[in-house]
Parts: structure tokens; C-alpha cells; sequence
């Protein structure tokens, strides 16, 4: 038995040596690739919960309900476009026409229109902070460069945003920190889901 073992690894010497390098570059691969993931999701999870300064919102429409909510690496099913999906803002219904509100004192830096995502307010505040609007009717209440305060009416809920036609008219809202989206609700006071 002893003589048959030894034949075989002499006889496949390369191919066993072959073999051990492969498997040595495989787990070095995969440990190199669970470590980058692991840091990926650790370094994304920061942006999403810390909030940096005591910064806190109004509820962009008055008694309105979170229909959707922010989902960075759980999947939310989008009805409209039948497809599995991260969800990076929150989509809020309101009544009818309900007017959209300012959740905090800013400037208007972009108002703009795109199929998917309908009618779209952006407004800049302090600490490198944006609030974006956007599924708002057409006719907005505000123009680029407009002053915002807390509670001023930027436009009005509406099924503009195409990519999300089956969910009804409603505010598909986000926030960006240093230009990154991050959860709405680290800001928003308690809202009704």
C-alpha cells in the first residue's frame, strides 16, 4: 500500500504541485474578496448611521404615510418595472395634491424632469447635506436659486415618476451626504409605516 502511494505521488509530482497552487490562489482570492466585501458593507453601513450633527427634518408632506422605505443592501420588489431592487429613499403618499414640503432651510440648486424618476427639486443645506424631491407634478412652487425655509410648499405629489407608476402619486424622497445617498430616516422625525 505504502509502495502504491509513493508511486502515485511520484508519478504526479507536477500535477499534485500543480493542484496545491491552485487551491493556495484560490483561498488567498477568496479571503482577499470576503475581507474587501466585509469592508464595502462595514464602510457603507457608517454613511448610513451616523448622523453628523443634530440636523433633524419635518415630514416632507403633513400626515403622510411611508409606503416604500430605504433599503441599501436589502432588496425591495419596484411593481412598475417587475424587478428586485435597492431602494435608497423613502416614498411617501400623501392625499391627493398633497403639497410637498421643505424639510429644512436651504437653497434650490436644481429643479429637472426625467422619465423615471418624474419631476425633480433639489435642495442644498448646511454640512454638505441635499434633500431630493422627486414624483412632484409638474408645476413646482420653487426655481433654482430660490431660499427655502422649513415647511415652505416646493411643489405638489404626483405620479411623474414613471419608474414607480404602479405605487400611485406620491413623494419619492432622498437624501444625500457628501453627495452619497444615505437613510432618510436618521433625519426624519418618526414617521407612520
Amino acid at each position: 500500500m505504502k509502495d502504491s502511494i509513493r508511486y502515485f505521488f511520484k508519478r504526479h509530482k507536477r500535477l499534485l504541485l500543480t493542484l496545491s497552487c491552485c487551491f493556495v490562489a484560490v483561498l488567498l482570492i477568496s479571503v482577499v474578496a470576503l475581507k474587501s466585501s466585509k469592508t464595502a458593507i462595514t464602510d457603507d453601513k457608517t454613511v448610513q448611521t451616523n448622523n453628523p450633527t443634530s440636523i433633524s427634518f419635518i415630514m416632507p408632506i403633513k400626515e403622510g404615510v411611508v409606503i416604500k422605505d430605504y433599503s441599501n443592501t436589502a432588496l425591495k420588489y419596484n411593481a412598475t418595472l417587475k424587478q428586485w431592487e435597492a431602494h435608497k429613499a423613502v416614498d411617501i403618499k400623501g392625499a391627493d395634491d398633497a403639497n410637498v414640503l421643505a424639510v429644512y432651510p436651504g437653497e434650490v440648486v436644481s429643479v429637472e424632469s426625467d422619465y423615471l424618476r418624474g419631476t425633480i427639486v433639489t435642495i442644498a443645506h448646511t454640512g454638505k447635506l441635499k434633500t431630493v424631491y422627486a414624483s412632484l407634478d409638474d408645476d413646482v412652487s420653487v426655481k433654482v436659486g430660490d431660499r427655502v425655509n422649513t415647511g415652505d410648499v416646493i411643489g405638489k405629489v404626483s405620479t411623474s415618476a414613471k419608474g414607480e407608476a404602479k405605487d400611485g402619486a406620491h413623494l419619492h424622497f432622498e437624501v444625500l451626504l457628501n453627495d452619497v445617498k444615505t437613510d432618510p430616516n436618521l433625519y426624519l422625525p418618526n414617521s407612520n409605516k
